[in-house]
């Protein structure tokens, strides 16, 4: 017997309907779990951030992986050379042979800081991946150890674009006493309220990286990676490089940093997620985070999430698979439903769409969908859904102010619009990746730095000449 629109509609949109439910129950159970075990971010005093201060440095080797970044990577490491309050680090800046204008302003910013950058050019032309340059950066550092006698003690992830946190380095000196992986926040800078694709990060990454990565800690669960601020132990990177033939990143995968974190606690490694706010003694707090501006154009969002959900959810899951308890599962799970949640979005707006229809046509709702349970579940999901913008909004208030947190209602909208796409693009080269045998390509975004950080003076250029 043929099924009637009547009985495929109602179907459709209970389908819907209980699956919608299924994932708010899952964002319910962090709000829950942040709730009950009252997570926040750490206020550190300004007198409690001057004894880290006096604690022994240890030598923080900071990897950068460049492929035409030479418009930023020279504010980047001028701004933070300036900037940052601690003494004992080196930046290892990563080029291609075949980048030669990148090449060339690293190696400008190589004679301009002897003492603090170190030029690493890879032995084949790029772009490879940014595992692969990682991984050559990596074998430079182990090779100036052995060259000079200088061991590098951590080794910490950042881009080219990056601004980095005048007090991060004292943060991780200080933690990685007690761990060896650490996490640091990233946040968007702040951008113009008209700027709706940028101010979508501004959004995730205030509610991630101030509530769901305390919630993972505070279970127990593994601390991913954030592809910066991301600071390793030398221990870790041996132990990484002995299990993968001296390589310390995966290199057949888009997401490595994401690879690296998920992996610390398998093999026995502590991680810690320090999310730390500076109280200064007027009593105004700020982030020790890594800050930086993410894509501002619609396209390019859709390629960078693209490649987000590619290395996660479907390499993530080819490599990493299901391992470790309960909750690690759980949150591999919560980290892989992307792809799910954008065909939920999709079906939600055919069933929306269908209610419409059948209002404006002066059709008759379906019975089933007149029941009292059928208008509890849209009555719960409706008013959960307003729940996760007013939490999403209190985050982004804790980490920018009021009037962005008041665009979070419209950026919600363009978020789903990004994510859709890109969860398709990422099952099209997925697919196609298994069809032709070959990695997905190393598709980066465009960069750019505050307008007026780094910019070179007459003093930095005259040092540049002699």
């Amino acid at each position: 017997m043929w099924l009637g629109f009547d009985d495929l509609f109602s179907g459709l949109t209970i389908m819907v309907v209980i699956a919608t439910t299924l994932f708010i129950l899952d964002d319910l159970f962090i709000d829950s779990v942040a709730l009950v075990k009252r997570l926040k971010p750490l206020r550190l005093p300004l007198k409690s951030l001057r004894r880290m201060k006096g604690l022994p440095q240890k030598h923080i080797a900071i990897m950068i992986a460049n492929w035409k970044e030479y418009e930023v990577i020279g504010p980047m490491i001028r701004g933070n050379v300036r900037g940052i309050d601690y003494q004992n680090y080196t930046f290892f800046l990563g080029v291609y042979p075949n980048d030669t204008e990148t090449w060339q302003e690293a190696a400008r910013l190589e004679k301009m800081y002897p003492e603090k950058v170190v030029v690493v050019v890879n032995s084949q032309p790029g772009p490879t991946s940014k595992g692969q340059m990682l991984n050559e950066i990596a074998k430079k550092i182990i090779e100036s150890e052995q060259s000079s006698g200088k061991s590098m003690d951590l080794l910490l992830l950042q881009d080219s674009e990056d601004v980095v946190h005048p007090h991060a380095f004292t943060l991780l000196n200080y933690y990685s006493n007690q761990a060896d992986f650490i996490q640091i926040p990233v946040f968007s800078f702040d951008v113009p309220k008209t700027s709706l694709v940028g101010g979508v990060y501004i959004d995730e990454f205030s509610e991630s990286h101030t509530k769901d990565l305390l919630v993972r800690q505070a279970m127990g669960a593994a601390i991913p990676s954030a592809g910066v601020g991301t600071c390793i132990s030398r221990e870790f990177v041996k132990t990484m490089m002995a299990q993968q033939e001296g390589q310390l990143m995966k290199e057949d995968t888009l997401t490595e940093d994401y690879h690296l974190g998920i992996i610390a606690k398998p093999l026995g490694f502590k991680s810690h997620f320090a999310c730390v706010e500076i109280v200064h003694d007027n009593g105004e707090r700020e982030f020790i985070a890594t800050r930086e501006y993410f894509p501002n154009r619609f396209s390019a969002s859709v390629r960078q999430k693209s490649r987000w959900t590619l290395g996660i959810a479907y390499q993530g899951l080819a490599n990493i698979q299901w391992h470790g308890g309960w909750v690690d599962r759980y949150f591999l799970l919560r980290d892989r439903k992307g792809p799910a949640c954008s065909i939920l979005t999709v079906l939600s707006l055919v069933v929306l769409l269908g209610m419409i229809g059948i209002a404006i046509s002066g059709f008759e709702i379906p019975a089933i969908l007149r029941t009292e349970a059928f208008a509890f579940l849209l009555a719960f999901n409706a008013a959960a859904m307003i729940l996760r913008i007013i939490q999403r909004m209190l985050a982004v208030h804790r980490v920018n102010d009021f009037s962005q947190a008041t665009m979070v209602p419209v950026r919600w909208l363009v978020a789903n619009a990004v994510n859709v796409l890109a969860s398709l693009k990422a099952h099209r080269q997925y697919r196609e990746s298994l069809r032709t045998g070959k990695r997905p390509a190393w598709i980066k975004t465009d960069h750019q730095m505050p307008a007026h950080f780094g910019v070179e003076t007459p003093d930095s250029v005259e040092v540049h000449i002699k």
